[in-house]
This record gives structure tokens, sequence and C-alpha cells, in this order.
């Protein structure tokens, strides 16, 4: 199995489940690429909504993009079992935190391209991005990032995302 074909069937699980609507209503409201909010997506989840980070017993991620309960509005959508039911609330504070990433990386690296933006701002979304930018300076933004990898694996899959995703899908 290679990247691109798994992307393709998290890409079909989106659209099943309408979760490529809700993502990409929220990539454009906070003015990013919905390839880019699937990416993560795919990263933290293979495109599924659901409970995980497990650390004694108790799920420190919440939902399709993992929000971690260390934000309320996590721990309350876990608790409630609203990330279930109602997950929008859980994709605009994701979405919002991705934004404000971007806005942080852009401010520390003026001169860097968009994509090193994104870059630092997805290493950011895993492991915080004071630590993204402060290791982006050091001369790798996933230094402190899971797999010491994230942000060039979102990436990665933002390039795929956009060759399957055809103009006509309107994403």
């Amino acid at each position: 199995m290679t990247m691109e074909h798994d992307l393709g069937i998290q890409l079909s699980r989106l659209r099943n489940t309408g979760f490529d609507t809700k993502l990409k209503a929220q990539a454009d409201a906070k003015g990013f690429a919905s390839s880019y909010f699937f990416a993560i997506a795919s990263r933290e989840t293979n495109c599924v909504n659901e409970l995980g980070d497990f650390q004694n017993g108790e799920a420190h991620g919440v939902g399709i993009i993992q929000i971690d309960v260390q934000h309320d509005i996590a721990r309350a959508a876990r608790d409630s079992g609203s990330w279930r039911t109602d997950p929008d609330p859980l994709i605009d504070f994701g979405a919002q935190l991705l934004a404000d990433n971007i806005a942080a990386a852009t401010r520390a690296f003026p001169d860097l391209g968009g994509d090193d933006h994104l870059k630092i701002a997805a290493s950011g979304y895993n492991c915080g991005i004071e630590s993204a930018i402060a290791a982006a300076r050091d001369g790798d933004s996933d230094a402190n990032t899971t797999g010491h990898n994230y942000g060039q694996d979102v990436m990665a899959r933002k390039a795929i995302l956009e060759r399957l995703i055809t103009p006509q899908d309107g994403l």
C-alpha cells in the first residue's frame, strides 16, 4: 500500500461521512487550504472521528483532528460525548489553532515562503507553536514533534491530497 492509496481511502471516508464539508468550511473561513486541514486529520486519525491518545485509560485526543484535553472544549466534548454528535466546535477550534499557528510562524519567519510557514504551523499543532518556532530557529520545526516528522508528513500528505482532489470536487 502506498500513502497515495491510503489517502484516497481517507478522502473517500471524509466524503462519505460529510467531514470533507465540515473541514473545508472551517479551512475556508480561516484562510488556508482544505487539503492542509485534511492532511492534519489524516495524520491525527486517518480521517476517523474518534477518541485517541489514551494515557492511563483516559483519552487525551478528541475528534477527527484530535484536540487535546488540555483544552477545556475537548475535555467537555469527550466527557459529554458531543465530539461524536456535534463535532463542529472542535473542528472550529482546531482550525483557529492552525490559523493562529500560521500567523505566529509568519511573524517569526517573515522571509520564509508559505509552505515553510505551514510546515512550522503543523509542527506547532503537534508540539506547541512556541516549541516548533524554537526548533525551526535551530534548523527543523519537527525536532520536538511525534516521530520528529509531523510537519513534514503533513505537508507530504497535503501535496498528495491536492493531486487526489479534483476541481469538480469543489474542495
